[in-house]
Protein backbone atom coordinates (compact mmCIF):
# COMPACT_ATOMS: atom_id res chain seq x y z
CA UNK A 1 0.00 0.00 0.00
CA UNK A 2 2.92 2.03 0.51
CA UNK A 3 3.28 2.10 -3.12
CA UNK A 4 0.46 4.40 -3.96
CA UNK A 5 2.29 7.17 -5.89
CA UNK A 6 -0.28 9.69 -3.44
CA UNK A 7 1.32 7.99 -0.57
CA UNK A 8 5.16 7.86 -2.04
CA UNK A 9 4.67 11.78 -2.84
CA UNK A 10 3.98 12.34 0.95
CA UNK A 11 6.67 10.18 1.92
CA UNK A 12 9.44 12.26 -0.29
CA UNK A 13 7.58 15.42 0.65
CA UNK A 14 7.95 14.57 4.68
CA UNK A 15 11.32 13.55 3.91
CA UNK A 16 12.13 16.77 1.94
CA UNK A 17 11.13 18.96 4.78
CA UNK A 18 12.67 17.23 7.61
CA UNK A 19 8.46 16.03 8.95
CA UNK A 20 9.38 12.36 9.70
CA UNK A 21 7.59 10.31 11.01
CA UNK A 22 4.85 10.33 8.93
CA UNK A 23 2.27 6.75 9.85
CA UNK A 24 -0.64 5.93 7.31
CA UNK A 25 -3.35 4.56 9.62
CA UNK A 26 -7.01 3.49 9.96
CA UNK A 27 -9.66 2.62 6.85
CA UNK A 28 -7.41 3.00 4.50
CA UNK A 29 -4.85 0.01 5.70
CA UNK A 30 -7.96 -1.70 6.69
CA UNK A 31 -9.72 -1.85 3.18
CA UNK A 32 -5.96 -2.49 1.60
CA UNK A 33 -5.88 -5.65 3.45
CA UNK A 34 -9.15 -6.64 2.97
CA UNK A 35 -8.21 -5.96 -0.54
CA UNK A 36 -11.06 -4.02 -0.94
CA UNK A 37 -11.82 -0.87 -2.94
CA UNK A 38 -9.22 1.99 -2.53
CA UNK A 39 -11.18 4.46 -1.93
CA UNK A 40 -9.48 8.09 -1.47
CA UNK A 41 -9.69 8.90 2.31
CA UNK A 42 -6.47 8.66 3.72
CA UNK A 43 -5.66 9.11 7.78
CA UNK A 44 -2.19 10.11 8.54
CA UNK A 45 -0.21 10.49 11.92
CA UNK A 46 2.21 12.80 12.71
CA UNK A 47 4.24 14.59 15.28
CA UNK A 48 3.64 17.85 12.97
CA UNK A 49 0.34 17.92 11.26
CA UNK A 50 0.36 21.50 11.12
CA UNK A 51 3.43 21.74 8.78
CA UNK A 52 2.81 18.30 7.01
CA UNK A 53 -0.86 19.59 6.08
CA UNK A 54 0.64 23.56 5.07
CA UNK A 55 3.30 21.54 3.17
CA UNK A 56 0.67 18.79 1.26
CA UNK A 57 -2.11 21.64 0.83
CA UNK A 58 0.96 23.41 -1.63
CA UNK A 59 2.45 20.00 -3.17
CA UNK A 60 -1.35 18.79 -3.86
CA UNK A 61 -2.44 22.15 -5.19
CA UNK A 62 -5.35 21.38 -2.77
CA UNK A 63 -7.70 23.26 0.18
CA UNK A 64 -6.61 23.30 3.86
CA UNK A 65 -9.06 22.52 6.41
CA UNK A 66 -8.63 22.77 10.57
CA UNK A 67 -10.06 21.11 12.64
CA UNK A 68 -10.46 20.87 16.59
CA UNK A 69 -6.99 18.89 18.79
CA UNK A 70 -4.96 20.13 15.44
CA UNK A 71 -6.25 17.61 12.66
CA UNK A 72 -5.45 19.30 9.17
CA UNK A 73 -7.69 18.19 6.78
CA UNK A 74 -6.27 18.59 2.62
CA UNK A 75 -8.60 18.21 0.09
CA UNK A 76 -7.79 18.25 -3.55
CA UNK A 77 -8.78 16.00 -7.07
CA UNK A 78 -6.26 13.86 -9.11
CA UNK A 79 -7.39 11.85 -12.14
CA UNK A 80 -11.55 13.26 -11.53
CA UNK A 81 -11.77 11.61 -7.90
CA UNK A 82 -11.79 13.66 -5.11
CA UNK A 83 -8.94 13.20 -2.47
CA UNK A 84 -9.05 13.36 1.52
CA UNK A 85 -6.42 13.51 3.69
CA UNK A 86 -6.74 14.01 7.50
CA UNK A 87 -3.54 14.55 9.14
CA UNK A 88 -4.04 14.00 13.13
CA UNK A 89 -1.50 14.75 15.59
CA UNK A 90 0.95 12.09 17.09
CA UNK A 91 -1.20 10.86 20.84
CA UNK A 92 0.54 8.77 23.40
CA UNK A 93 4.66 9.95 22.58
CA UNK A 94 4.09 6.63 19.96
CA UNK A 95 2.72 5.38 17.21
CA UNK A 96 1.71 2.06 19.72
CA UNK A 97 0.02 4.47 21.92
CA UNK A 98 -1.64 6.21 19.07
CA UNK A 99 -3.43 3.02 17.99
CA UNK A 100 -4.08 1.53 21.01
CA UNK A 101 -6.33 4.63 21.89
CA UNK A 102 -7.95 4.15 18.39
CA UNK A 103 -11.82 2.91 18.33
CA UNK A 104 -11.39 -0.61 16.85
CA UNK A 105 -8.49 -3.21 16.39
CA UNK A 106 -9.22 -3.37 12.69
CA UNK A 107 -8.55 0.46 12.52
CA UNK A 108 -6.01 0.68 14.83
CA UNK A 109 -3.30 -0.73 12.40
CA UNK A 110 -0.69 1.32 10.84
CA UNK A 111 2.18 1.51 8.39
CA UNK A 112 5.26 3.81 8.67
CA UNK A 113 6.16 6.32 5.56
CA UNK A 114 9.43 6.18 6.03
CA UNK A 115 12.80 5.28 4.75
CA UNK A 116 12.81 2.91 7.94
CA UNK A 117 9.59 1.58 6.73
CA UNK A 118 9.08 -2.18 8.55
CA UNK A 119 6.04 -4.52 8.88
CA UNK A 120 2.62 -3.52 9.60
CA UNK A 121 2.36 -1.83 13.08
CA UNK A 122 -0.64 -3.83 14.89
CA UNK A 123 -0.32 -3.47 18.87
CA UNK A 124 -4.21 -4.73 19.52
CA UNK A 125 -4.47 -7.92 16.92
CA UNK A 126 -6.69 -6.33 14.58
CA UNK A 127 -5.01 -8.29 11.71
CA UNK A 128 -6.45 -11.24 13.18
CA UNK A 129 -9.65 -9.52 13.80
CA UNK A 130 -9.49 -8.96 10.18
CA UNK A 131 -9.16 -12.50 9.36
CA UNK A 132 -11.59 -12.85 11.35
CA UNK A 133 -14.22 -10.69 10.01
CA UNK A 134 -14.90 -9.60 13.67
CA UNK A 135 -15.33 -5.76 15.24
CA UNK A 136 -13.38 -5.62 18.62
CA UNK A 137 -12.16 -2.63 20.62
CA UNK A 138 -8.88 -3.11 22.67
CA UNK A 139 -10.32 -0.97 25.66
CA UNK A 140 -14.24 -1.00 26.35
CA UNK A 141 -13.05 2.72 27.59
CA UNK A 142 -12.93 4.08 24.16
CA UNK A 143 -16.30 4.08 24.23
CA UNK A 144 -16.98 6.28 26.74
CA UNK A 145 -14.43 8.35 25.52
CA UNK A 146 -16.62 9.01 22.52
CA UNK A 147 -20.09 7.16 22.38
CA UNK A 148 -20.48 7.67 18.50
CA UNK A 149 -17.91 4.47 18.48
CA UNK A 150 -20.99 2.43 19.60
CA UNK A 151 -22.96 3.32 16.36
CA UNK A 152 -20.08 3.11 14.30
CA UNK A 153 -19.20 -0.22 15.07
CA UNK A 154 -23.03 -1.05 13.74
CA UNK A 155 -21.77 0.98 10.63
CA UNK A 156 -18.83 -1.10 10.44
CA UNK A 157 -20.44 -4.28 10.75
CA UNK A 158 -22.86 -3.11 8.32
CA UNK A 159 -20.71 -1.82 5.61
CA UNK A 160 -17.55 -4.63 6.19
CA UNK A 161 -19.80 -7.92 6.52
CA UNK A 162 -18.28 -8.36 9.96
CA UNK A 163 -19.79 -9.43 13.05
CA UNK A 164 -19.28 -7.62 16.33
CA UNK A 165 -17.52 -9.19 18.95
CA UNK A 166 -19.44 -10.82 22.08
CA UNK A 167 -17.70 -9.05 24.68
CA UNK A 168 -17.81 -5.70 22.91
CA UNK A 169 -21.56 -6.03 21.95
CA UNK A 170 -21.58 -6.33 25.82
CA UNK A 171 -19.66 -3.45 26.47
CA UNK A 172 -21.91 -1.52 23.87
CA UNK A 173 -24.87 -2.18 25.65
CA UNK A 174 -23.57 -1.20 29.26
CA UNK A 175 -22.80 2.17 27.40
CA UNK A 176 -25.86 2.28 25.54
CA UNK A 177 -27.25 5.49 27.32
CA UNK A 178 -24.55 7.71 26.65
CA UNK A 179 -25.47 8.00 22.71
CA UNK A 180 -27.63 10.63 23.72
CA UNK A 181 -24.56 12.70 24.28
CA UNK A 182 -23.48 12.42 20.63
CA UNK A 183 -24.26 15.26 18.29
CA UNK A 184 -26.85 15.14 15.87
CA UNK A 185 -25.06 15.65 12.57
CA UNK A 186 -22.76 12.90 13.69
CA UNK A 187 -25.27 10.76 14.56
CA UNK A 188 -27.15 11.31 11.30
CA UNK A 189 -23.71 10.59 9.59
CA UNK A 190 -23.11 6.99 10.85
CA UNK A 191 -27.31 5.71 11.04
CA UNK A 192 -27.70 6.65 7.09
CA UNK A 193 -24.21 4.82 6.36
CA UNK A 194 -25.67 1.83 8.13
CA UNK A 195 -29.49 2.47 6.19
CA UNK A 196 -27.29 2.37 2.99
CA UNK A 197 -25.92 -0.87 3.47
CA UNK A 198 -28.23 -3.81 1.12
CA UNK A 199 -29.10 -5.59 4.90
CA UNK A 200 -29.95 -2.65 6.66
CA UNK A 201 -33.00 -4.17 7.86
CA UNK A 202 -30.51 -6.78 10.27
CA UNK A 203 -28.41 -3.80 11.15
CA UNK A 204 -31.17 -2.21 12.71
CA UNK A 205 -32.19 -5.10 14.41
CA UNK A 206 -28.34 -5.38 15.29
CA UNK A 207 -29.08 -1.80 17.02
CA UNK A 208 -31.96 -2.84 19.09
CA UNK A 209 -30.19 -5.82 20.50
CA UNK A 210 -27.87 -3.03 21.10
CA UNK A 211 -29.84 -0.89 23.34
CA UNK A 212 -28.68 1.74 20.63
CA UNK A 213 -32.43 2.31 18.45
CA UNK A 214 -34.25 3.31 21.58
CA UNK A 215 -31.47 5.80 22.52
CA UNK A 216 -31.55 6.80 18.61
CA UNK A 217 -35.19 6.82 18.11
CA UNK A 218 -37.14 7.05 21.81
CA UNK A 219 -40.26 7.00 19.75
CA UNK A 220 -39.55 3.43 19.71
CA UNK A 221 -40.04 2.80 23.53
CA UNK A 222 -44.17 2.56 23.49
CA UNK A 223 -43.88 1.30 19.80
CA UNK A 224 -42.34 -2.18 21.83
CA UNK A 225 -44.94 -4.27 22.99
CA UNK A 226 -47.82 -2.29 21.42
CA UNK A 227 -49.53 -5.05 20.05
CA UNK A 228 -52.09 -5.11 16.91
CA UNK A 229 -54.70 -7.60 15.67
CA UNK A 230 -55.00 -9.71 12.79
CA UNK A 231 -53.34 -10.26 10.27
CA UNK A 232 -50.61 -8.76 12.01
CA UNK A 233 -48.47 -11.15 13.75
CA UNK A 234 -46.20 -8.90 15.61
CA UNK A 235 -45.94 -6.14 17.89
CA UNK A 236 -45.68 -2.87 16.04
CA UNK A 237 -41.57 -2.37 17.00
CA UNK A 238 -41.08 -5.88 15.36
CA UNK A 239 -43.39 -5.09 12.16
CA UNK A 240 -41.60 -2.43 11.32
CA UNK A 241 -38.17 -4.07 11.55
CA UNK A 242 -39.50 -6.69 9.44
CA UNK A 243 -40.52 -4.10 7.06
CA UNK A 244 -37.25 -2.84 6.52
CA UNK A 245 -35.92 -6.47 6.01
CA UNK A 246 -38.83 -7.11 3.40
CA UNK A 247 -37.94 -3.69 1.90
CA UNK A 248 -34.36 -5.12 1.61
CA UNK A 249 -35.63 -7.95 -0.34
CA UNK A 250 -37.43 -5.99 -2.83
CA UNK A 251 -34.80 -3.68 -4.00
CA UNK A 252 -32.31 -6.55 -4.48
CA UNK A 253 -35.17 -8.36 -6.60
CA UNK A 254 -36.40 -5.00 -8.49
CA UNK A 255 -35.25 -6.41 -11.28
CA UNK A 256 -37.40 -9.83 -10.90
CA UNK A 257 -40.21 -7.95 -9.56
CA UNK A 258 -40.57 -5.04 -11.87
CA UNK A 259 -38.72 -6.11 -15.51
CA UNK A 260 -39.91 -3.21 -17.82
CA UNK A 261 -39.43 -0.59 -14.53
CA UNK A 262 -36.68 -1.54 -13.25
CA UNK A 263 -34.42 0.88 -15.12
CA UNK A 264 -37.12 3.66 -13.96
CA UNK A 265 -36.99 2.86 -10.00
CA UNK A 266 -33.13 2.14 -9.70
CA UNK A 267 -31.56 5.29 -11.02
CA UNK A 268 -33.72 7.83 -8.83
CA UNK A 269 -33.10 5.27 -5.99
CA UNK A 270 -29.80 5.43 -5.86
CA UNK A 271 -29.53 9.19 -6.65
CA UNK A 272 -28.68 11.46 -3.41
CA UNK A 273 -30.79 13.76 -1.21
CA UNK A 274 -28.19 15.42 0.93
CA UNK A 275 -24.76 14.27 1.69
CA UNK A 276 -24.60 10.80 2.14
CA UNK A 277 -28.20 9.80 2.28
CA UNK A 278 -29.32 8.25 -0.65
CA UNK A 279 -33.19 7.71 -1.78
CA UNK A 280 -33.14 3.92 -0.94
CA UNK A 281 -31.99 5.22 2.57
CA UNK A 282 -34.57 7.21 3.40
CA UNK A 283 -36.86 5.43 1.78
CA UNK A 284 -35.32 2.79 4.63
CA UNK A 285 -36.12 5.19 7.63
CA UNK A 286 -39.54 5.96 6.46
CA UNK A 287 -39.94 2.00 6.42
CA UNK A 288 -38.26 1.85 9.93
CA UNK A 289 -40.91 4.41 11.52
CA UNK A 290 -44.15 4.79 9.54
CA UNK A 291 -46.40 3.54 12.20
CA UNK A 292 -44.67 5.60 14.59
CA UNK A 293 -48.02 7.01 15.64
CA UNK A 294 -49.56 4.25 16.71
CA UNK A 295 -49.00 3.45 20.20
CA UNK A 296 -50.47 7.31 20.37
CA UNK A 297 -53.67 6.51 18.10
CA UNK A 298 -54.50 3.07 19.56
CA UNK A 299 -58.08 1.60 20.83
CA UNK A 300 -59.88 -1.01 21.76
CA UNK A 301 -63.55 -1.01 20.35
CA UNK A 302 -65.83 -4.20 20.49
CA UNK A 303 -62.85 -5.72 20.93
CA UNK A 304 -60.85 -4.54 17.46
CA UNK A 305 -57.91 -2.97 18.41
CA UNK A 306 -57.66 0.13 15.70
CA UNK A 307 -55.17 2.92 15.28
CA UNK A 308 -57.40 5.47 13.68
CA UNK A 309 -55.09 8.72 11.94
CA UNK A 310 -51.68 7.06 13.49
CA UNK A 311 -50.52 7.95 9.97
CA UNK A 312 -51.52 11.56 10.30
CA UNK A 313 -49.65 11.55 13.75
CA UNK A 314 -46.50 9.54 12.74
CA UNK A 315 -45.95 12.33 10.14
CA UNK A 316 -46.52 14.66 13.07
CA UNK A 317 -43.66 12.71 14.96
CA UNK A 318 -41.63 11.88 11.86
CA UNK A 319 -41.10 15.71 11.30
CA UNK A 320 -39.94 15.91 14.78
CA UNK A 321 -37.40 13.30 14.68
CA UNK A 322 -36.24 14.59 11.30
CA UNK A 323 -35.72 18.04 12.84
CA UNK A 324 -34.24 16.21 15.66
CA UNK A 325 -31.12 14.53 13.40
CA UNK A 326 -30.75 18.04 11.69
CA UNK A 327 -31.69 16.54 8.10
CA UNK A 328 -32.20 18.82 5.23
CA UNK A 329 -35.58 20.50 4.36
CA UNK A 330 -35.66 17.56 1.47
CA UNK A 331 -35.21 15.35 2.88
CA UNK A 332 -37.30 15.88 5.94
CA UNK A 333 -40.38 16.67 3.33
CA UNK A 334 -39.69 13.34 1.25
CA UNK A 335 -39.51 11.11 4.55
CA UNK A 336 -42.58 12.88 6.61
CA UNK A 337 -44.46 12.59 3.22
CA UNK A 338 -43.92 9.19 2.89
CA UNK A 339 -45.09 8.08 6.55
CA UNK A 340 -48.08 10.15 6.16
CA UNK A 341 -49.25 8.31 2.28
CA UNK A 342 -48.21 4.95 3.18
CA UNK A 343 -51.39 3.76 3.92
CA UNK A 344 -52.85 5.30 0.13
CA UNK A 345 -51.69 2.17 -1.87
CA UNK A 346 -53.76 0.13 0.41
CA UNK A 347 -56.79 2.26 0.62
CA UNK A 348 -56.75 2.18 -3.90
CA UNK A 349 -56.00 -1.13 -3.76
CA UNK A 350 -59.43 -1.75 -1.44
CA UNK A 351 -61.58 0.11 -3.99
CA UNK A 352 -63.49 -1.60 -5.89
CA UNK A 353 -62.92 -0.25 -9.16
CA UNK A 354 -59.88 1.06 -9.13
CA UNK A 355 -60.82 4.01 -12.33
CA UNK A 356 -57.50 5.28 -14.84
CA UNK A 357 -58.40 9.07 -13.12
CA UNK A 358 -57.79 7.38 -10.04
CA UNK A 359 -54.55 5.75 -11.09
CA UNK A 360 -53.82 8.87 -12.58
CA UNK A 361 -54.15 11.34 -9.50
CA UNK A 362 -52.06 8.55 -6.87
CA UNK A 363 -49.57 9.44 -9.47
CA UNK A 364 -50.22 13.33 -9.87
CA UNK A 365 -50.16 13.58 -5.86
CA UNK A 366 -47.28 11.68 -4.84
CA UNK A 367 -44.79 12.34 -7.09
CA UNK A 368 -41.93 12.46 -6.60
CA UNK A 369 -42.83 10.14 -4.19
CA UNK A 370 -45.28 7.87 -5.92
CA UNK A 371 -43.19 4.95 -6.72
CA UNK A 372 -41.26 5.02 -3.04
CA UNK A 373 -44.46 4.84 -1.45
CA UNK A 374 -45.91 1.81 -3.38
CA UNK A 375 -42.72 0.16 -2.89
CA UNK A 376 -43.28 1.02 0.90
CA UNK A 377 -46.38 -0.49 1.18
CA UNK A 378 -45.29 -3.35 -0.69
CA UNK A 379 -43.17 -3.84 2.15
CA UNK A 380 -45.22 -3.32 4.67
CA UNK A 381 -47.49 -6.02 3.64
CA UNK A 382 -45.18 -8.28 3.49
CA UNK A 383 -44.13 -7.59 7.07
CA UNK A 384 -47.66 -8.14 7.86
CA UNK A 385 -48.47 -11.21 6.11
CA UNK A 386 -45.47 -12.99 5.02
CA UNK A 387 -43.64 -13.52 1.74
CA UNK A 388 -45.85 -16.35 0.58
CA UNK A 389 -49.83 -14.79 1.80
CA UNK A 390 -52.16 -14.36 -0.92
CA UNK A 391 -52.55 -10.76 0.73
CA UNK A 392 -48.80 -9.97 -0.65
CA UNK A 393 -49.37 -11.60 -3.96
CA UNK A 394 -52.50 -9.34 -4.28
CA UNK A 395 -50.00 -6.17 -3.52
CA UNK A 396 -47.55 -7.15 -5.91
CA UNK A 397 -49.98 -7.58 -8.55
CA UNK A 398 -51.35 -4.00 -7.27
CA UNK A 399 -48.01 -2.32 -7.50
CA UNK A 400 -47.01 -4.22 -10.95
CA UNK A 401 -49.90 -2.74 -12.61
CA UNK A 402 -49.42 1.03 -11.18
CA UNK A 403 -46.15 0.90 -12.54
CA UNK A 404 -47.45 -0.56 -15.97
CA UNK A 405 -50.08 2.59 -16.05
CA UNK A 406 -47.66 4.92 -15.30
CA UNK A 407 -45.23 3.63 -17.80
CA UNK A 408 -48.13 3.62 -20.65
CA UNK A 409 -50.22 5.95 -19.87
CA UNK A 410 -47.95 8.44 -18.08
CA UNK A 411 -44.34 8.28 -18.76
CA UNK A 412 -45.76 6.96 -22.50
CA UNK A 413 -48.17 9.73 -23.75
CA UNK A 414 -47.12 11.87 -26.39
CA UNK A 415 -48.45 14.96 -23.98
CA UNK A 416 -48.20 13.54 -20.26
CA UNK A 417 -45.66 13.19 -17.63
CA UNK A 418 -43.98 16.45 -17.77
CA UNK A 419 -43.37 16.19 -21.87
CA UNK A 420 -44.52 19.39 -23.64
CA UNK A 421 -48.20 20.43 -23.17
CA UNK A 422 -50.79 20.93 -26.10
CA UNK A 423 -51.47 24.38 -24.45
CA UNK A 424 -49.84 26.81 -23.07
CA UNK A 425 -51.16 29.56 -20.79
CA UNK A 426 -51.13 32.09 -23.75
CA UNK A 427 -52.84 29.95 -25.97
CA UNK A 428 -55.17 28.67 -23.66
CA UNK A 429 -56.42 32.25 -22.44
CA UNK A 430 -56.61 33.68 -25.85
CA UNK A 431 -58.68 31.16 -27.21
CA UNK A 432 -60.51 30.64 -24.30
CA UNK A 433 -61.21 34.53 -23.81
CA UNK A 434 -59.62 33.98 -20.18
CA UNK A 435 -57.81 36.42 -17.49
CA UNK A 436 -54.32 35.21 -15.91
CA UNK A 437 -55.18 33.75 -12.67
CA UNK A 438 -55.05 30.17 -10.55
CA UNK A 439 -58.57 29.00 -12.91
CA UNK A 440 -56.20 28.60 -15.86
CA UNK A 441 -53.35 26.92 -14.04
CA UNK A 442 -56.21 24.56 -12.94
CA UNK A 443 -57.40 23.99 -16.44
CA UNK A 444 -53.77 23.36 -17.99
CA UNK A 445 -53.59 20.54 -14.78
CA UNK A 446 -56.97 19.14 -15.80
CA UNK A 447 -55.80 19.22 -19.53
CA UNK A 448 -52.59 16.96 -18.85
CA UNK A 449 -54.74 14.59 -16.56
CA UNK A 450 -57.39 14.29 -19.58
CA UNK A 451 -54.10 13.85 -22.12
CA UNK A 452 -52.90 10.54 -20.17
CA UNK A 453 -56.64 8.69 -19.96
CA UNK A 454 -58.09 10.08 -23.56
CA UNK A 455 -56.28 10.66 -27.33
CA UNK A 456 -56.55 14.25 -26.92
CA UNK A 457 -53.53 14.75 -29.43
CA UNK A 458 -54.27 17.92 -31.43
CA UNK A 459 -54.76 21.75 -29.95
CA UNK A 460 -57.94 21.36 -31.51
CA UNK A 461 -58.85 18.08 -29.43
CA UNK A 462 -57.81 19.82 -26.35
CA UNK A 463 -60.12 22.98 -27.21
CA UNK A 464 -63.24 21.29 -27.94
CA UNK A 465 -62.70 18.92 -24.63
CA UNK A 466 -61.91 22.48 -22.57
CA UNK A 467 -64.94 24.09 -24.28
CA UNK A 468 -67.55 20.94 -24.09
CA UNK A 469 -66.95 20.71 -19.78
CA UNK A 470 -66.23 24.28 -18.86
CA UNK A 471 -68.81 25.08 -17.24
CA UNK A 472 -68.54 22.17 -14.87
CA UNK A 473 -64.86 22.55 -14.37
CA UNK A 474 -65.75 25.83 -13.34
CA UNK A 475 -68.02 24.49 -10.48
CA UNK A 476 -65.21 22.28 -9.59
CA UNK A 477 -62.29 24.50 -9.48
CA UNK A 478 -64.84 26.83 -7.35
CA UNK A 479 -65.62 23.92 -5.20
CA UNK A 480 -61.97 23.31 -4.47
CA UNK A 481 -61.27 26.88 -3.63
CA UNK A 482 -63.88 26.81 -1.28
CA UNK A 483 -62.92 23.77 0.55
Amino acid sequence: MRDHPLLRQTARLAAERDLLPVYLVGGFVRNALLKGPGALDIDLVSPHPASLGAALQRAFDGRLIRFAEGVQRVVFSRGGKRVQMDIAPLRGGSIVEDLRRRDFTINALGVSLGEDATDLIDPTGGLRDLRARRIRVGDPQVLAEDPLRLLRSVRLAAQLEFAIDETTAQAIRQHASSLGRVAPERLREEFFGILNCSVAGRWLGAMDDLALLEVLFPETREMRGCLQGPPHRFDVLTHSLETVRSLDGILHRLPKLFLRQAAFLIGPLEAEVEGGISRRALLRFAALLHDVGKPETRSVEEGRIRFLGHAERGASMMEEICRRLRLSSRASTMAVALVREHLRPFFLEQAKTITSRARYRFWRDLEPLAADCLLLSLADIRGTYGRDGRAFQERLRFVQEMFAFQRKRIRGGRHAGGRTPLLDGHELMARLDLTPGPFVGFLLERLQEEAALRPLRTKEAALRYLKRHLHALQEEFARGEAS
